[in-house]
Order: C-alpha cells, then sequence, then structure tokens
C-alpha cells in the first residue's frame, strides 16, 4: 500500500483490532505493534467499514491525512490544534464502536455454538451485529466533514488537489498488484 495514502488509514486502523483491544477501551501504544498486527488491524478495518476508503475517505480525507500534509496546507497553531483534537476524538469514538462490533459477534457466536439454536436469537444477533458495523463505518464521517470543515478556502484547494493525487497513486499501486 502506498505509504502517503495509507498513513492515516493506517493510524486509525491500528486503533480498530479487537485483538489489540480489551473491551474496555484502554490505550494501544502504536509504537510497540508488530508490522504484522499493523496490516491486522488494516485488514479488520476494510472488512468491516463498507469500503470507508475506496467510497469515502478517498474524496474526503480526514484529519490523520490533514495533519500529515500540514505544511503542505500551511495549517495555523489553531487548526492543527483543531485537527488533533478531531483526530483524538474520532479515535475515541471507533475504538468504542470497535468494540460493541467484537461484544456482538461474541455473543452471535456463543449463540450460535448451542445444539439448537433457536431462529430469533439468530436473527437478533446478527441484526445487532449489522447495527454495530453501521456505526462503525459511519463513525469517521463526521469527523472527516468537520475536519475539512477547520480549513480555509486556500486550504481547500491545495487539500482537493493533495487528496485526487493520492488516491490516483493508490489506484495505481492497487492496479500493479492486479
Amino acid at each position: 500500500m502506498n505509504p502517503s495514502h495509507s498513513l492515516g488509514f493506517l493510524a486509525i486502523s491500528l486503533l480498530l483490532s479487537g485483538n489489540l483491544l480489551a473491551h474496555d477501551n484502554s490505550r494501544v501504544h502504536l509504537a510497540q505493534m508488530s508490522p504484522a498486527k499493523k496490516e491486522q488491524a488494516q485488514e479488520y478495518f476494510r472488512a468491516h467499514s463498507f469500503g470507508f476508503t475506496t467510497l469515502f475517505k478517498r474524496y474526503h480525507p480526514g484529519p490523520y491525512w490533514i495533519l500529515k500534509n500540514r505544511r503542505t496546507l500551511h495549517l495555523t497553531a489553531g487548526q492543527l490544534k483543531q485537527e488533533q483534537r478531531l483526530k483524538d476524538a474520532m479515535a475515541a469514538r471507533t475504538i468504542a464502536e470497535d468494540g460493541d462490533l467484537h461484544k456482538m459477534y461474541n455473543e452471535y457466536a456463543r449463540d450460535a455454538a448451542v445444539a439448537t439454536p433457536a431462529l430469533t436469537t439468530m436473527n437478533d444477533d446478527i441484526t445487532r451485529i449489522g447495527k454495530a458495523q453501521t456505526r462503525l463505518a459511519l463513525e469517521m464521517v463526521p469527523y472527516h466533514l468537520d475536519s475539512y470543515s477547520v480549513l480555509s478556502r486556500e486550504q481547500k484547494v491545495i487539500y482537493a488537489r493533495l487528496a485526487a493525487r493520492t488516491w490516483k497513486r493508490h489506484k495505481h499501486n492497487d492496479q500493479k498488484r492486479q
């Protein structure tokens, strides 16, 4: 994956893996994660976010990406502070939603393992998983939109150019892998 495209995605994805988190939403030490764990976290998010990266983030990269491009965007000290706050809040909420999704999967697995599962129980479990997955997929959207709204008109022009260039590189790298 192209580092310029995936850095922001990697950062939030690292926070999402249920294998990295206790359900009490304890802090993750990103610097201590192995490359394999980081890749696992990315894959988990991709599998459970309804195409967030390719369908939404490609047009609306969020606070991680904006902070990564802070020099090119010429962010002010106030904007840096706002973007950092959005990034931290997004990570905290996404971790909470990820924990909920894992809890729903665990309940489903437990209920499905009985000798004769009840159809209503399976229906309820699957419905709860669907709702938890939808919340996880939606969780980052407002933060991405809010992070864009922090930018000035001139910065939004730079943002659009950078986002298009980033997506073009990402698409090119995907085509090379096929």
